[in-house]
């Protein structure tokens, strides 16, 4: 066996050492070129998506990217492909699960409601009576949590519903929640539900009322209650959760006036029995006697009608 010379023997390792420090650079190069293209495939803006409608945060930054309706028609899966979307760095911030709509669908709805400060917003899809699913989306860095809530509120009304159709395996009803928002970071939620909400049926259908309150700081309920409603109980409860509009009705008189005011505070004061424990409502029922009489002995309707619309407000604070 030969042993190579000292000059030979460096001649060898030089190019065998300038072979790996190649192969090294080709790997980072390679690494880097992976690493931006998928950096850049998560930001691609996708073709056929459009900002749905009514979904930007209040600052304007942020919304719900759906896929257009042509862009649908020509891949119907892409109904099931929805985003948050930074709409002014023109950035994704990632997929929302549970997602199902495409834009103008039929008999399907996205609803979305924000917080003021634009960090996180309830995201809701519709079918064509009530929600399929409820999630919240907190704003993390350059993408965001989700968080499931319909799932609970789905389950209580199941639970009331079967109470009351003494059917273990109903499917429960259709609901449209209405959310409050407060600045402690905490969703309220109100609705109604009710088995048949095209009313076709003539015996009726099965009725029940949900409320509850949802921390996001801690991801959980801190109260979340269902109970059976009668129909006329449901009748009665109707959009009390949402915007009464008492500033937009218009009545022919101010008689008129008074006695639809009159009629909506009885119905939120009798939605705020349904609602509150006894003790409490027993207070308010004592606060409501004393107001009465202060109400009745105001000899001027106009006067009148600015005390019950004030009421009914405070009325419907106490729903919430």
């Amino acid at each position: 066996m030969s042993i190579l010379p000292g000059a030979e023997l460096g001649q060898r390792i030089g190019p065998m050492t300038s072979i790996m420090d190649m192969s090294r650079l080709l790997f980072a190069v390679g690494c880097f070129v992976f690493l931006s293209a998928t950096k850049a495939a998560a930001g691609d803006w996708p073709d056929g998506c459009v900002v749905c409608e009514n979904t930007q945060s209040p600052d304007e930054r942020y919304g719900i990217l759906v896929p257009s309706m042509d862009a649908w028609e020509k891949d119907e899966s892409l109904e099931e492909t929805n985003y948050l979307a930074d709409l002014k760095a023109h950035q994704l911030m990632g997929k929302i699960r549970g997602a199902d709509y495409f834009e103008h669908q039929n008999h399907r709805g996205l609803q979305v409601t924000w917080a003021p400060d634009s960090t996180w917003c309830i995201v809701e899809y519709d079918s064509r009576f009530g929600f399929d699913t409820i999630s919240i989306l907190e704003l993390k860095g350059s993408g965001f949590v989700q968080t499931d809530i319909g799932k609970e509120i789905d389950k209580s009304l199941k639970a009331a519903i079967a109470k009351q159709s003494h059917d273990p395996e109903s499917s429960g009803g259709d609901a449209t929640p209405h959310f409050r928002i407060g600045a402690d970071r905490k969703v309220r939620v109100g609705t109604v539900s009710t088995t048949d909400p095209k009313q076709l049926n003539e015996k009726g259908g099965y009725y029940a009322l949900f409320h509850g309150t949802f921390d996001l700081r801690s991801k959980k309920w801190l109260m979340a209650e269902a109970r059976p409603l009668t129909r006329n109980e449901y009748d009665r409860f109707g959009d009390l959760f949402g915007d009464l509009e008492l500033d937009e009705t218009t009545f022919a008189t101010e008689e008129d006036k008074a006695k639809g005011f009159d009629d909506r505070m009885n119905e939120v004061y009798l939605a705020v029995r349904l609602v509150l424990p006894p003790a409490r409502f027993a207070a308010v029922k004592k606060e409501q006697i004393e107001w009465l009489k202060k109400r009745d002995a105001t000899t001027s309707i106009e006067e009148k009608c600015k005390l019950m619309e004030a009421r009914i407000k405070v009325l419907q604070e106490l729903l919430w």
